[in-house]
């Protein structure tokens, strides 16, 4: 018990913090819910914190690769959803 009440927050809980916020990534979007790809973000953000805090740049750079994924998921998802709203349009239309 004394290991984990040492070592719980020695990164200040940004190792906590990404690991909740990629599971509610995984979760969100699993679910078809493209605010997981925020969320996936904000848990880049706190992997990147940890990198930097335990110096390292393989996960800092993983961390940034990840989070220009993450934004290029939300905005083909937004560019999927305006091109099947225009098409469901044209097509009540006709």
């Amino acid at each position: 018990m004394d290991y984990l009440r040492d070592n719980a927050f020695q990164y200040y809980g940004c190792d906590w913090a990404a690991m909740v916020f990629t599971f509610l990534s995984i979760y969100m979007l699993g679910n078809r819910n493209r605010m997981g790809f925020v969320m996936g973000i904000g848990a880049n953000i706190f992997w990147f914190s940890y990198g930097y805090m335990t110096v390292s740049i393989a996960n800092m750079l993983c961390s940034v690769v990840v989070m220009l994924l993450q934004f290029r998921g939300w905005q083909k998802w937004v560019r999927e959803d305006e091109e099947t709203k225009e098409a469901d349009s044209i097509s009540a239309a006709n």
